[in-house]
C-alpha cells in the first residue's frame, strides 16, 4: 500500500528528532539556570523564564537538582530513543493487546509518547498565558518543538501505515546519540567559557590587590536580600582574610523601611559594627522600633547614632552608594560581584563558593558567543557528515 503523505517517511521521522533534539537544547539551558538562577546569560532575574522558575511546577520534593527541565530532558531523550528503533510494522500485530500492541509497532509507540508529551507542552503554555501572565523565552522553545515532534511523529506513523518495513532515520543511532550528548553539554560548558561581564571602573576601584574582592548591593526589606545574606555570610567567615567585602546600600522605593534601615547599617558602620547591624537587619521585622532596639542591643553611642541617622553627610553616602549601581545598569537585588563575575539574585552555595574559588585564581580564557556557537555547529555538521546512512530506493519511500 503507498504512502498516504506526498513527504517520505524518512523526512517525517528526521523532522521528529530535529525537533527533539532543539527541545533537549533548551531543556538543559533551563536545567543549568534552575541549578544556578543567578546566571542571567540565559534568562535574567526580571524575565518570563524567572516566573516560571518560581513557580510551583519548577522544583520536585525542595531539591535544586529534581526539576521541571531535568524530567524534560529525561523525556527528549526517550523519544530520541524511541524514534531510533528498529523494526517492521506487521498488520498481525494490531491483533495484540493494550500495551503489548503498542509496543510491537514503533511508530506508534513514538507517535503515543511524542503525542503526550505535546498534550503535556501545550498544558505549560497555558499555564504560562493564563495563570502567569508572563513567558519562558525558554520555555516556548521546548514546548513549540515538542508540539512539532507530536505532529511529525504523526506524520511518520501515518506515511508508514501499511508498509512491511520502517524506513530509518538518515542518520544513524550513533550520530543521533553523540549529537545528543553535544546537546545536553553544550550549554553547561557555555557557563564555563564564557567572557565575564565586565566589571564597572567605579566597583573595581573598590578591590583590594590580592584579594578574593565581594561587593554586594543589598536592600535590607527585600527578601532575596536576606536570602543571600544566609548564604553568604557563613562563606564570608570560611574564607576570612583572604576576601575584602563592601557591602553598598541600595535602598529600593517599594519597600518602605529599606530607607531607614541602610541609614541604620551606615551609622552603626560608622562606630565599627556594621556587619553586627547587619546581621540583625537582615533577620528582624524591620520598623522604626525594630531598629532602634537593634542599636541598643549593640551597645552604639545613642548620641552619635540618633545625629548620623539624620546628618546630610549620611544621605550623601546612600547617594554614592547608589551611583556606583546606576539606574542604566540596574537589574534587580540583591546585585553581587565577585571578582570579574557579577552574580544576580540568590545562587546556590555551591554555585557562590565556585565563584570565590574562581576569583582567587588567574583569569581564564574565554570564547566569545559567536565563536562557540560556530564550534557547537561544526561539530553538529561532522556529526551529520561522518553519521549519514546510505539511502535505499525503499527507505526513501
Amino acid at each position: 500500500m503507498p504512502p498516504r503523505s506526498g513527504i517520505p517517511a524518512r523526512l517525517w521521522l528526521l523532522a521528529t528528532q530535529l525537533c527533539v533534539c532543539v527541545a533537549l537544547l533548551g531543556s538543559a539551558a533551563l536545567y543549568v539556570h534552575y541549578l544556578d538562577p543567578a546566571d542571567s546569560d540565559f534568562c535574567g532575574l526580571r524575565s518570563g523564564c524567572e516566573a516560571v522558575r518560581k513557580s510551583d511546577l519548577s522544583y520536585f520534593f525542595g531539591s535544586a537538582y529534581l526539576s521541571l527541565p531535568l524530567f524534560s530532558l529525561l523525556a527528549q531523550l526517550t523519544l530520541l530513543a524511541l524514534s531510533l528503533r528498529r523494526g517492521r510494522a506487521r498488520p498481525a500485530a494490531l491483533g495484540r493487546a493494550g500495551l503489548d500492541a503498542l509496543w510491537a509497532l514503533p511508530e506508534l509507540t513514538l507517535f503515543a509518547a511524542a503525542g503526550l508529551g505535546g498534550v503535556l507542552a501545550v498544558g505549560l503554555i497555558a499555564y504560562q498565558a493564563l495563570v502567569l501572565g508572563q513567558y519562558c523565552w525558554l520555555c516556548l522553545i521546548v514546548d513549540v518543538s515538542v508540539v512539532f515532534a507530536a505532529g511529525s511523529a504523526l506524520g511518520w506513523a501515518s506515511a508508514v501505515r501499511g508498509q512491511p518495513s520502517l524506513p530509518e532515520s538518515p542518520l544513524t543511532a550513533p550520530a543521533w546519540l553523540a549529537m545528543a550528548l553535544l546537546l545536553i553539554a553544550a550549554p553547561p560548558i557555555w557557563n564555563q567559557v564564557r567572557p565575564e561581564t565586565p566589571v564597572p571602573k567605579a566597583i573595581q576601584d573598590l578591590y583590594v590587590p590580592g584579594k578574593i574582592n565581594v561587593v554586594e548591593f543589598a536592600d535590607f526589606q527585600c527578601p532575596y536580600c536576606r536570602r543571600l545574606h544566609g548564604v553568604l555570610r557563613p562563606l564570608l567567615a570560611e574564607y576570612g582574610e583572604r576576601v575584602a567585602f563592601r557591602r553598598l546600600q541600595r535602598p529600593l522605593d517599594q519597600h518602605p523601611q529599606a530607607l531607614q534601615a541602610a541609614l541604620a547599617a551606615l551609622c552603626a558602620e560608622a562606630q565599627g559594627k556594621g556587619e553586627e547591624m547587619a546581621d540583625r537587619l537582615f533577620t528582624i521585622t524591620l520598623s522604626p522600633e525594630s531598629m532602634s532596639a537593634a542599636a541598643e542591643a549593640l551597645r552604639l553611642d545613642p548620641a552619635r547614632y540618633d545625629t548620623c541617622l539624620n546628618a546630610p553627610e549620611t544621605a550623601a553616602t546612600l547617594e554614592q552608594h547608589a551611583a556606583l549601581l546606576p539606574d542604566e545598569q540596574f537589574k534587580g537585588l540583591p546585585t553581587t560581584y565577585v571578582g570579574g563575575a557579577v552574580i544576580l539574585g540568590v545562587p546556590t552555595e555551591t554555585a557562590l563558593r565556585d565563584a570565590f574559588e574562581h576569583a582567587s585564581r588567574p583569569s581564564r580564557p574565554s570564547l566569545s558567543g559567536p565563536v562557540y556557537l560556530l564550534l557547537v555547529g561544526l561539530l553538529l555538521g561532522l556529526l551529520s557528515w561522518f553519521g549519514r546512512r546510505p539511502t535505499s530506493t525503499s527507505e526513501a519511500r
